[in-house]
């Protein structure tokens, strides 16, 4: 949500919330709009996601040798 300095408020689309995600614009999501908007509060930013398994799987890799 938005909060304008005036006070006023205004609710992102799904389609803007997915991309403060980073989720591709192509990505389809089904569903209400409220339970859509939960499921991308819950989700992991896919760039922060991608980080961090390149992280485990170095570490991993790492742990082999």
């Amino acid at each position: 949500m938005m909060v304008y300095p005036s006070g006023k408020i205004r609710y992102f689309t799904v389609r803007e919330a997915a991309r403060l995600q980073c989720f591709p614009d192509d990505y389809v999501f089904n569903g209400a709009w409220s339970e859509t908007m939960r499921q991308l509060g819950n989700a992991v930013p896919v760039k922060l996601a991608r980080v961090v398994a390149d992280s485990v799987a170095a570490a991993l890799l790492q742990a082999k040798e």
